[in-house]
């Protein structure tokens, strides 16, 4: 029945056509120009949506970090010493990024800011000597959260103990709020591996105690 009926089309189209152009080279052309014409928007709408991610995603580019290029505390304990979980813990990685448009962190003043979000945080910091490094402005908490984790690889799988502990999250520093991210040094090897944590979570997770 179908057959029929397109053998019916060609014949009619054969009609309007002039002698020795065939129906179906006619028929195969235009379905060829159809379809390089999807093949077109189908390319340019998977440009615009794949392009525009990796504008988003520009700010992620080259911020790998090798865990065993942070440098190990030398200096000893001070009168206080970080926990994490209750763990000790001394800090070997800090990183910091502003959170929206226009907000901005200075270098300078990070462990003012840690000091802000837990008490003594930014003594420990200037006491363990970590490296520091202050990412672009973000938009998203859990963008960052998830960078940071990619961009911190460690040899240990996940599950198995290890002396790295890291966290990331929002946190607030007085007015400001901002995101965080912990490369901890813990005195024994642990499975806590890696947390994501909240602006309210991190005076739980994190406790400065003084030395017995």
């Amino acid at each position: 029945m179908r057959t029929a009926l397109f053998a019916d089309v060609l014949d009619e189209l054969q009609s309007y056509l002039p002698e020795g152009v065939p129906a179906w080279a006619v028929v195969a052309g235009v379905g060829l120009i159809v379809l390089l014409v999807l093949f077109l928007l189908l390319r340019s709408l998977g440009l615009a949506l794949f392009g525009r991610r990796k504008k988003q995603d520009a700010w992620d580019h080259n911020l790998d970090i090798d865990l065993d290029s942070c440098p190990l505390p030398t200096r000893p304990v001070g009168e206080r010493r970080l926990t994490v979980y209750h763990q000790p813990a001394r800090v070997r990685l800090v990183v910091v990024a502003p959170i929206g448009r226009e907000a901005d962190v200075d270098a300078t003043a990070v462990e003012k800011l840690l000091d802000k979000v837990v008490p003594g945080l930014g003594t420990a910091v200037q006491q363990d000597r970590p490296k520091v490094r202050v990412w672009p402005s973000q938009m998203s908490h859990h963008g960052f959260t998830a960078s940071f984790h990619r961009h911190t690889p460690k040899a240990a799988s996940r599950g198995e103990p290890s002396r790295w502990v890291l966290l990331a999250g929002r946190a607030q520093a007085g007015r400001q709020q901002l995101m965080i991210g912990l490369g901890l040094w813990v005195d024994e090897p642990s499975t806590i591996d890696r947390v994501n944590l909240e602006s309210h979570q991190w005076l739980d997770v994190l406790r400065l105690v003084p030395v017995s």
